[in-house]
C-alpha cells in the first residue's frame, strides 16, 4: 500500500504536468500569468481528487517551492499554478510576476546541471530551452541544498555568463522559487555564453571550444 508521502509525490506530478504542459489539452482554462481556477479544476473528471485542502498541503509542503495557491477576491475563487517550467504558448513570461534581471550585481551565480548522456549535443549547438519556454538555472551549485531547477544527480555543471547575455540583450528573469530562466537566442544558448563547464564531482573543467 502507498504511504501518503507517494500519493502526494503522485499527485505532484500530475499536478506539475497540468499547469505546465497540459491545461490546454485538457480543455482547462489557463490564464497568461499561468494561474488556474480551482473550481476549474475540480470540474475536469481526472482532477477531482484535488481538493483544497489537499491543494494546499501539496504547495506547502513541495521542497523546490513550485506552486503559488492563492484567494482571488476579484473573482472569488482559488487559484493555483506552477511557478516556472511551462511548455504551454498562452503562458506569458512563466507565468508573469517574474523579476527581471538588468544587472550581474542581482545574479551572483547562474548554474544549469546536465548529464554526460547530453554533453555532446550541447558542445556542438548550446543548451536548448526544449520544449519549455525557457532554460532553468539555479542560484547555487551547493550539493547538499534542495534547489529548484538543479537535478540532485546531475553530472556537469554550466556556469552561465551572466554579464554577457545582458550585455548581448538576452532577457533573464528570476521565478518567485528563485529559479534564473533565460529564453536564449531561437531557443538556445550558445556555448560562448558558457563561463565554464566543470565535471560536478570532481570538479574538473571541461573543454568547451566556443567558451570566450
Amino acid at each position: 500500500m502507498a504511504s501518503k508521502q507517494q500519493i502526494n509525490s503522485q499527485l505532484s506530478k500530475k499536478l506539475s504536468w497540468l499547469l505546465r504542459h497540459g491545461a490546454k489539452t485538457e480543455g482547462i482554462t489557463i490564464r497568461a500569468d499561468g494561474f488556474v481556477s480551482v473550481p476549474d479544476l475540480q470540474k475536469h473528471p481526472r482532477y477531482m481528487c484535488f481538493t483544497l485542502d489537499k491543494l494546499k498541503e501539496i504547495a506547502a509542503t513541495d521542497a523546490k517551492q513550485r506552486y503559488t495557491l492563492r484567494w482571488n477576491p476579484e473573482l472569488g475563487v482559488h487559484e493555483i499554478r506552477a511557478n516556472q517550467g511551462h511548455s504551454l504558448a498562452v503562458v506569458e513570461g512563466e507565468a508573469g510576476g517574474l523579476e527581471s534581471i538588468t544587472h550581474v550585481s542581482q545574479v551572483p551565480l547562474a548554474v544549469h546541471g546536465t548529464y554526460y548522456r547530453h554533453w555532446e549535443a550541447i558542445r556542438s549547438q548550446g543548451l536548448s530551452r526544449m520544449n519549455r519556454n525557457h532554460v532553468h538555472f539555479a542560484c547555487s551549485d551547493e550539493s547538499n541544498s534542495t534547489l529548484s531547477g538543479f537535478r540532485s544527480d546531475c553530472q556537469i555543471l554550466i556556469y552561465l555568463n551572466v554579464e554577457k547575455v545582458l550585455a548581448d540583450g538576452i532577457p533573464i528573469y528570476r521565478s518567485s522559487n528563485n529559479v534564473l530562466l533565460c529564453p536564449g537566442i531561437e531557443g538556445f544558448i550558445h556555448t560562448s555564453y558558457f563561463q565554464r563547464v566543470v565535471d560536478r564531482k570532481t570538479g574538473q573543467p571541461l573543454h568547451i571550444e566556443h567558451c570566450y
